[in-house]
């Protein structure tokens, strides 16, 4: 199944057709699967353009809304709530039961709508689209759906330094057009009642707060294109610094060899290099690491001390492989192997509140018993490098050239939005 997409207004593909398609998909067992496409669990096939469903959070409280909004069941708008009133629900069995005032409603989902089609402003936080309420074995859940497009705005500045004046802005071009394809995936491959996550999960998602005028513009720029390989959606994955080279997927996320997701140099002198996270170093006590080796079930006592640290291979990118740990503990000495992007969840940063920043490193014990790992990147190096983007960006490159470089082979192509 391709088709999905198209180059030139007059190859495009009407949404019926579309539909037909999948509608095909979904009934005729025979037809070739594809990974891209996935039966959907609700009454009706989608708009995927016009309708993303992000899974904000669980309800835990009363809701304030800043907006006049309707409060919607089954098409019907059932009350207005004004701005600044509040309201509770609670998810009992299937259901979901809304006191407001002296007026009570149950349904199995409720939708907020403003009244005026404004931002919806949702306990201090505004949002495009509309918000819904969905009991989802006994909880609540808060949904946000809204077009792919007002998606891809709440993404930008989340994951993407705007910069200064228009310095970056081919950079943010590139990135609109990989956020909306790794969002088309997702939505081909989404769960029964939402399609992503708002955090690093999949894409950090501010809603409208995030939007700034200058990314905006980008994704605007950029409407409804996303990157094709053989027709379909390309995988697509992005990370801050890739400190000199990308690394391949297959070292990471896949055992597959994704021939535009290979390691690459990031151009004769590496446009990340203008990073803050293109060279650091992080000082951990042995104890701790010793405690974090204990937390993983790597060794199973932590009266230990290390001996040494012993980088047995690395990848063609110089991100570590595999790292040998020689350790002398109460029952004698062991060595012990950490493998791969492996390495970042388990030594994990100083504070142990965020993953180590890459796998590319050099790693000693100093003479005061401190583990010193001094590395270059930041993320797991597949894909997009964000910060090396930017670079190109700053010395006249195109976002056309921009994703040429980090997705080779691969096309822009447009998804059609006509009906």
């Amino acid at each position: 199944m391709k088709l999905l997409i198209s180059t030139k207004s007059n190859h495009n593909i009407t949404f019926q057709k579309i539909f037909f398609f999948l509608f095909l998909f979904i009934i005729i067992s025979a037809c070739a699967p594809s990974k891209r496409f996935t039966e959907y669990k609700e009454s009706e096939i989608r708009d995927f353009t016009r309708e993303v469903r992000i899974l904000l959070n669980d309800l835990t409280g009363d809701i304030t809304l800043g907006t006049d909004s309707y409060l919607i069941s089954s098409n019907e708008k059932l009350a207005i709530i004004k701005s600044g009133n509040k309201f509770s629900a609670e998810g009992i069995h299937n259901e979901i039961f809304i006191k407001l005032g002296p007026k009570k409603f149950n349904s199995k989902e409720f939708y907020l709508q403003t009244v005026d089609n404004s931002l919806l402003i949702l306990n201090n936080k505004k949002f495009r689209g509309r918000i819904k309420l969905i009991n989802i074995d006994g909880a609540i859940k808060i949904i946000n759906q809204i077009s792919l497009e007002d998606y891809v705005k709440g993404v930008m500045t989340k994951e993407m330094p705007v910069g200064k004046g228009n310095e970056n802005y081919e950079a943010l071009k590139a990135f609109a057009i990989a956020a909306r394809t790794y969002a088309i995936n997702k939505v081909f491959g989404s769960k029964t009642y939402y399609d992503l996550l708002p955090d690093i999960r999949d894409q950090v998602y501010g809603g409208a707060d995030a939007e700034h005028p200058l990314s905006n513009r980008a994704v605007d720029e950029t409407e409804g294109l996303i990157l094709t390989y053989d027709d379909e959606p390309a995988t697509v994955f992005y990370h801050s610094t890739c400190g000199g080279f990308t690394e391949s997927a297959a070292n990471v996320f896949t055992k597959d060899d994704i021939s535009y997701l290979r390691t690459i140099p990031d151009g004769n002198s590496a446009y990340c290099s203008i990073s803050p996270n293109f060279n650091w170093t992080e000082m951990i006590p042995e104890s701790l690491l010793i405690k974090r080796l204990f937390d993983a079930k790597i060794i199973n006592d932590t009266n230990c001390s290390i001996n040494n640290f012993i980088i047995k291979s690395r990848f063609q990118s110089g991100r570590i492989n595999e790292l040998e740990i020689s350790l002398q503990c109460n029952d004698g000495t062991k060595s012990i192997s950490i493998f791969g992007n492996q390495s970042r969840s388990i030594i994990k940063n100083k504070t142990g509140n965020g993953l180590l920043k890459s796998n590319n490193f050099i790693i000693e014990i100093d003479e005061n018993r401190n583990i010193v790992i001094t590395g270059k990147g930041s993320g797991h190096g597949v894909g997009l490098c964000q910060w090396g983007a930017i670079g190109q960006s700053r010395l006249g490159k195109n976002y056309k050239e921009i994703l040429n470089h980090y997705y080779p082979g691969t096309e822009i192509k447009k998804l059609n939005d006509q009906n």
